[in-house]
């Protein structure tokens, strides 16, 4: 790397927790980078006041399973379910976090849920959370709250996926910009919880602007002892890319750089078609 290049440092890791299935993957893929990082783990718990305000209507109703029986909802019971998530989380967030002997703390917050979310991303270096936080049905891809921040927030994020983890080779996207640069510095960072198996795609229309491409980045991982396989993306477009990583079958992607593929636009048409865990790099 040259002086243009900041190396993405990970001091302070989010993780945003609540009750879905997605979040405990979140939270496991926070707590291994923690460690591995040497990083603070921080996990949230956002009280949705919108919820507490639902609750409080004359008309509002519960459903308990499994005999699918309605019962009238309270402001003291959403209170009560919301304190017990609030605990539950905490209770994950600590066992991760022995698990991998990572440094953590916990704190719960009351608001509206993206708004509270993005207002703590701003202390940190890295935000982890699940891609879906209670899907409707099986073919849920991507939250309203995931959605908002990948494309709000200014520092970098990982969205996982109910089910992954972070032990699939790494993809990392490159086009020789500085961003592109902090990616493939994120990417090594990840590749040893993956079986230090590394994949780079040169984003080039042109296969004679892809070799420099290949060699700096060879030339960068050579002198830190490291290597990589290369893949040449002939087509820029987000299509080719989706592509590219569903036939990978399984792989943490890696994105960064100021190709326009990588658009806001574009990032949501591919967190909407892969189920990978993503890391977006900023």
């Amino acid at each position: 790397m040259n002086e243009k290049e900041q190396e993405l440092t990970i001091r302070r890791i989010l993780v945003a927790l609540d009750a879905s299935t997605h979040s405990l993957a979140a939270l496991n893929a926070a707590a291994e980078l923690a460690a591995s990082q040497h990083a603070e783990l921080v996990g949230i718990f956002v009280e949705d006041e919108n919820l507490l305000h639902l609750a409080g209507l004359p008309f509002a109703q519960e459903v308990r399973s499994p005999a699918a029986t309605k019962e009238p909802m309270t402001s003291e019971s959403m209170e009560h379910q919301l304190h017990l998530q609030a605990s539950q989380a905490r209770w994950a967030l600590e066992k991760a976090a022995k698990r991998a002997k990572a440094q953590w703390s916990f704190r719960t917050i009351r608001g509206q849920v993206t708004p509270s979310v993005l207002a703590a991303a701003l202390d940190a270096d890295l935000v982890v959370m699940g891609r879906v936080s209670r899907p409707l049905h099986s073919r849920s891809r991507l939250g309203s709250t995931a959605r908002a921040a990948s494309a709000n927030i200014a520092g970098s994020v990982l969205l996982m996926q109910e089910g992954s983890d972070l032990s699939y080779p790494v993809l990392v996207t490159y086009d020789g910009s500085p961003a592109a640069w902090q990616a493939l510095a994120a990417a090594v960072k990840l590749t040893p919880l993956g079986g230090d198996e590394l994949n780079v795609v040169l984003l080039s229309d042109d296969y004679r602007q892809a070799k420099p491409l290949r060699d700096e980045v060879s030339t960068w991982l050579d002198e830190r002892g490291l290597s990589a396989e290369f893949h040449w993306l002939p087509e820029v477009t987000v299509t080719k890319l989706i592509e590219m990583v569903q036939l990978t079958v399984n792989c943490v992607l890696v994105l960064g750089g100021d190709n326009p593929l990588l658009g806001a636009e574009a990032i949501q048409e591919l967190l909407d078609a892969t189920d990978c865990p993503v890391m977006l790099v900023r």
